[in-house]
């Protein structure tokens, strides 16, 4: 007997445990030491693309679905630390055999469960289900369809991390609207919702003392069907990042003092500037209130397409005094904009701008003059400038104007994607 094999059950089992199920299995041939070791597994990773040969598609889809059942009902372990399971096509099995797979492993106490259902199943099909679980502590789910969970106090008192994209339209109230708030351990939260084929407004309530990380996108197809209302409640809140292209109703209540805060909200084309103009200034004024929300900020990042917008519409900002690091995405040929925000950070330490090349879209071109006085902050406040990506002449005129006025400047860098000609930065 080799040394290997000498080694105890249990970690040769946690050797086995860093390899796909499939190959885990494979080991029984090895010899009859080897034989029943993958049965006694904790961890079960399971990626049907290890199985599907286009030569032999339908005898490996079914190869597939019943090797993922001999798995389970072969396991003998007495509880389940992690199920991965992703599936790339049917295989001929409805949503209702694969909640019957994520049922068993709940029945065993799975603390993580890892699913990737990657296609549609047909419209008059089940949505995947998650029951109410005492050990359940990190979820994720990447689907095409909904997801529907239990939401009442006590469903998933352990669960700290929650990474979801799905449907938000086939999902219901159940997740978007009552689950949140429901589940006390909740740490992290990231949440893509698709909002195809959504009409009219749709509901979405987070909250929890215990969220201290927050990622939130949502996807839609034409803002004119469809709205979004989202209230953040989560008074520890730590890190937030909000993405989307429609500019949601956002409602930050009790202004939690947020160590940073990344923005990419609204669009900045000729579609949604016509919009803008259809529904008037209450939508523009969504923006206002979500910085409200915000005034504790520390740390805000900015895109590139949210600062056009908002500049578009001659959009006056709320003063942000708690702001001490600003990052925006500036195109060279607006750059200008950025002093806005500068107005409104008044004991701003931090400047990091991340230049862009090309405008998001160049089919209209921003009255970019920069107030006549120089922003407070860049006079007395501004220690550090970081400029990354920079690279073209025409960017003289921005580092003249910084190193001119940040008059207390202790560190300047610059990220240069090309070479710069002796002299450029005198």
């Amino acid at each position: 007997m080799d040394r290997i094999s000498r080694l105890p059950d249990d970690v040769l089992c946690h050797i086995l445990s860093f390899l796909p199920t499939k190959h885990a299995v494979a080991t029984s041939i090895l010899s009859s030491r080897w034989v029943n070791l993958w049965s006694f597994l904790t961890i079960i990773d399971l990626d049907d693309s290890l199985y599907l040969n286009p030569s032999r598609k339908d005898s490996n889809s079914l190869l597939f679905i019943d090797f993922l059942d001999r798995v389970l009902s072969h396991n003998r372990s007495q509880s389940i630390v992690k199920f991965r399971l992703y599936m790339h096509g049917s295989h001929g099995q409805t949503l209702s055999r694969i909640n019957g797979f994520i049922q068993n492993v709940v029945l065993r106490n799975v603390v993580e469960i890892d699913l990737g259902i990657l296609f549609n199943f047909p419209a008059d099909d089940d949505c995947i289900k998650i029951p109410h679980s005492q050990s359940l502590k990190v979820l994720k789910v990447r689907s095409e369809d909904g997801l529907k969970m239990p939401a009442f106090i006590g469903c998933f008192p352990s669960l700290r991390v929650f990474d979801v994209k799905v449907s938000l339209t086939e999902s219901g109230d159940e997740l978007i609207t009552n689950l949140f708030p429901c589940l006390p351990a909740l740490e992290k939260l990231s949440l893509v919702g698709d909002l195809t084929d959504c009409t009219g407004e749709i509901y979405v309530n987070i909250g929890g003392v215990a969220l201290k990380h927050l990622e939130l996108e949502l996807l839609i197809d034409n803002c004119d069907d469809c709205d979004a209302m989202v209230v953040i409640d989560a008074p520890n809140l730590k890190y937030l990042r909000l993405q989307d292209r429609f500019l949601a109703s956002y409602l930050v209540k009790n202004k939690p003092v947020i160590s940073e805060v990344r923005l990419d909200v609204g669009e900045y084309d000729e579609e949604f500037l016509e919009f803008l103009d259809d529904v008037g200034p209450s939508r523009l004024a969504r923006f206002d209130e979500l910085l409200q929300g915000l005034v504790n900020t520390k740390f805000i990042s900015v895109s590139a397409r949210t600062l056009k917008f908002i500049f578009s519409q001659r959009w006056n900002l709320p003063v942000l005094p708690y702001l001490t690091k600003l990052e925006l995405d500036v195109h060279t040929s607006s750059w200008k904009l950025l002093l806005h925000w500068l107005e409104s950070c008044p004991n701003l330490k931090v400047l990091s701008l991340i230049i862009k090349e090309k405008p998001v879209e160049e089919f209209e071109e921003l009255d970019s003059t920069g107030p006549d006085v120089v922003p407070s902050c860049l006079l007395s406040h501004v220690k550090e400038i970081e400029i990354k990506r920079l690279g073209k002449l025409d960017e003289e005129e921005l580092l003249k104007y910084l190193l001119d006025n940040a008059k207390v400047l202790d560190k300047f860098t610059v990220n240069s994607r090309v070479y710069i000609d002796d002299g450029f930065l005198q």
